[in-house]
């Protein structure tokens, strides 16, 4: 499994496999420069001089082009490893959604779509920020999302749907009315 991460929580994960996705030397982690945005666009990005939607056609065309060194791949080795071993990659970035944590998040989950696997890629600081979830509940609503019809497509994804944008969520008890049944089963404290 993948999962993408802010630099703010290395020091809450125990995952073997940690890598950092950033241009900046982190204490520690090795960083994947092929998976980080190239310093001029990020650069153009993070002083607004190119929008969010340009910014992605860019980084995802970046994208594209080390997928087709095929065996070379960086992001295609990451791809294929991430379906047996647990791997977090973390961006200097803060919690959000639009975030080049977020684009690649995207590129990995239709790398795996394309190719028939069912794993999907979380990026953890955009979903910390909209639901404030644990990680097992995530994942639980991770599984149940790929299997309720009432969900919603998310935002950034219109082929995928996520809990986290469904109208029959009721996030206080983690019920779904639609279905009139508990969908996270948990213990009062």
């Amino acid at each position: 499994m993948l999962y993408l991460d802010t630099l703010d929580n290395l020091k809450k994960d125990n995952t073997q496999n940690q890598f950092a996705i950033c241009h900046q030397a982190v204490d520690g982690l090795q960083s994947i420069l092929e998976l980080t945005p190239a310093a001029e666009l990020l650069r153009r990005w993070e002083t607004e001089k190119l929008g969010w939607e340009e910014f992605q056609q860019a980084f995802k065309a970046q994208l594209r082009k080390e997928y087709s060194k095929g065996e070379k791949s960086r992001l295609k080795g990451l791809a294929d490893y991430c379906l047996e071993n647990d791997v977090v990659l973390y961006s200097p970035e803060s919690p959000g959604e639009q975030t080049y944590r977020a684009v690649l998040t995207e590129v990995i989950n239709n790398i795996w779509e394309a190719t028939g696997k069912a794993t999907r890629a979380i990026d953890q600081a955009a979903e910390s920020v909209n639901n404030g979830l644990a990680k097992v509940y995530q994942d639980t609503m991770e599984q149940i999302a790929d299997t309720c019809e009432y969900l919603q497509p998310t935002v950034q994804n219109p082929h995928r749907k996520s809990c986290l944008y469904c109208e029959h969520l009721d996030a206080q008890v983690y019920s779904c009315q639609k279905l009139d049944k508990l969908v996270i089963p948990y213990k009062w404290s």
